[in-house]
């Protein structure tokens, strides 16, 4: 937007300036060379903004990579707010015992814990339950007890406010993705109503979906909003080890958030 608006300035800056010349041309005389340096000089500054919008926008990523058991804070800096994507646990788990490191749902205590000295809102982001069967959201209350009970072990300092967002409906993997952006965008975008910055807040991709990763990721092209994957070392059989679990923090820096104003 603001190369369009740079070219419509000058575009109206070269009719005014040739309404001026055109009612002072009875009374002076305006050499040639100065008149196509003026007409050259508009021109150029009305074309190259134009053009510019034709270059690529990319975001750059800048990666850290927590040391596993360490806080977020040794390497960048600790959250206030997290938002974790959510998966049904597979295998099936006692809600009343530890989360085995063989989880899925490991992840999401690995993401917790990478900011558990400084975190005060978790929002939950899941799947609403089909037609048959559950969705992740169907868990949201056994994670917050969890959570909740669990809170020395996870390295939290403070009770943290755990939201849950609306469900996304898994009709079609298009539809989650837009869905889900939607959904993380206005987290960020109402930063403020917790008393936090867009910065204070990440958004952790591990579970969930791959079209729910795309999602998040696509919400978080913008400065100032972070983004967690849940990596790990891999098996000899290429499945990876939970008990290896590390998180990778990506910091974007991208003209985005200017191209959309």
């Amino acid at each position: 937007m603001k190369n369009i608006r740079n070219a419509i300035i000058s575009a109206l800056s070269g009719i005014g300036l040739g309404w001026v010349i055109n009612n002072l041309s009875d009374s002076y005389v305006f050499p040639p060379w100065l008149a196509w340096s003026l007409a050259i000089v508009f021109l150029a500054g009305g074309i190259i903004p134009i053009v510019r919008l034709r270059e690529r926008i990319q975001a750059k990523p800048t990666p850290y990579q927590v040391p596993k058991g360490q806080d977020a804070a040794s390497v960048h800096k600790s959250k206030k707010g997290l938002i974790v994507t959510v998966s049904l646990p597979y295998p099936p788990i006692d809600w009343n015992a530890d989360i085995p490191i063989n989880s899925n749902l490991y992840t999401l205590l690995t993401a917790i814990k990478a900011h558990g000295s400084s975190l005060e809102y978790i929002w939950l982001l899941g799947t609403a339950d089909p037609k048959e069967g559950k969705g992740s959201g169907s868990i949201f209350k056994d994670v917050k007890d969890y959570i909740n009970r669990n809170r020395e072990s996870l390295g939290l300092t403070k009770e943290p406010k755990i939201e849950f967002l609306k469900t996304i409906p898994m009709d079609f993997d298009n539809q989650v993705t837009e869905c889900v952006r939607k959904t993380v965008d206005e987290v960020f975008d109402h930063a403020a109503d917790f008393g936090l910055k867009q910065s204070d807040i990440i958004a952790d991709c591990t579970g969930g979906t791959k079209s729910m990763t795309l999602g998040v990721i696509l919400a978080c092209l913008e400065e100032d909003r972070d983004i967690q994957l849940v990596g790990s070392k891999y098996k000899s059989d290429g499945r990876p080890d939970g008990s290896s679990a590390f998180p990778m923090i990506f910091e974007y820096t991208t003209s985005r958030a200017e191209y959309n104003k």
